[in-house]
């Protein structure tokens, strides 16, 4: 299977800090790759992932917050070229993929 890296961090070893289950532990979950769907076409990467992993992308600044920023992409250990985030869509509503957010990549100009 397929693994995916933005910025030099692969999504499914991103690790998301949880609550504690006792004192002094340290608790955290990631998400397997079976999770993390995308296709790459074109100039293009359509990514779907858990919307707890979305969230973690943005606030580790693993995804820039801001529209322009442009950031490394290799899929299975191979450099596939500098992107930028072009949409980001939450799940239509009975759709039955309700945790799923699409975050849609396009290859930055003159990368």
């Amino acid at each position: 299977m397929k693994g995916i890296s933005i910025n030099d961090t692969l999504l499914h070893e991103v690790r998301m800090l949880t609550v504690p289950y006792q004192k002094g532990t340290v608790s955290y979950f990631s998400y397997p790759k079976t999770r993390i769907d995308f296709t790459a076409e074109g100039d293009e990467i359509q990514l779907s992932v858990p919307a707890m992993l979305a969230i973690e992308l943005y606030r580790a600044g693993i995804l820039p917050q801001d529209a322009q920023a442009t950031f490394p992409v290799s899929i299975s250990g191979k450099k596939v070229g500098t992107y930028r985030v072009a949409d980001f869509w939450y799940p239509a509503v009975g759709t039955g993929s309700r945790d799923t957010i699409s975050i849609l990549l396009s290859r930055a100009i003159g990368a």
